[in-house]
């Protein structure tokens, strides 16, 4: 970690049977992360539209709804010819640990990058983020 920068890096294969869990918690909840960009692209040239989430929960995501609360990031990408769109939404503090979901048309692997940056706070911000990721819409 540079300046407070991490990245996690791999390939998700899908379909997923359970969300990739990036483990943050350090044990303060002081010492957090947010996540700054997720890109994702392909590992090869056969079609595959895709959709990446990440998330606060243990539950794996089989469509991006921004109503729900542990849903805080999305990756799609289309294969067709498409753009690759990313969505974070900036509102978020991960205090515990990172999960991440994957959806696609076809079975077949898929590669991420995840930008997260180190960020101080306070003890009820930590609570706060913590109760707020975990509300129901």
């Amino acid at each position: 970690m540079r300046n407070g920068l991490h990245t996690l890096r791999g390939q998700l294969s899908l379909p997923m049977t359970a969300p990739l869990r990036s483990q943050l918690f350090n044990g303060s909840f002081t010492k957090n992360f947010r996540v700054e960009s997720i890109h994702i692209f392909p590992v090869n040239t056969i079609n595959n539209d895709t959709i990446v989430i990440m998330h606060f929960d243990d539950v794996l995501k089989t469509a991006a709804d921004a109503n729900d609360n542990a849903q805080f990031g999305w990756s799609t990408m289309d294969y067709g010819g498409g753009p690759v769109i990313d969505y974070v939404d900036p509102d978020h503090i991960i205090v515990n640990d990172l999960f991440v979901s994957a959806i696609a048309a076809n079975p077949g692997l898929v590669n991420y990058i995840i930008k997260l940056r180190r960020i101080n706070t306070t003890l009820p911000q930590a609570i706060l983020d913590e109760v707020k990721s975990k509300l129901q819409s």
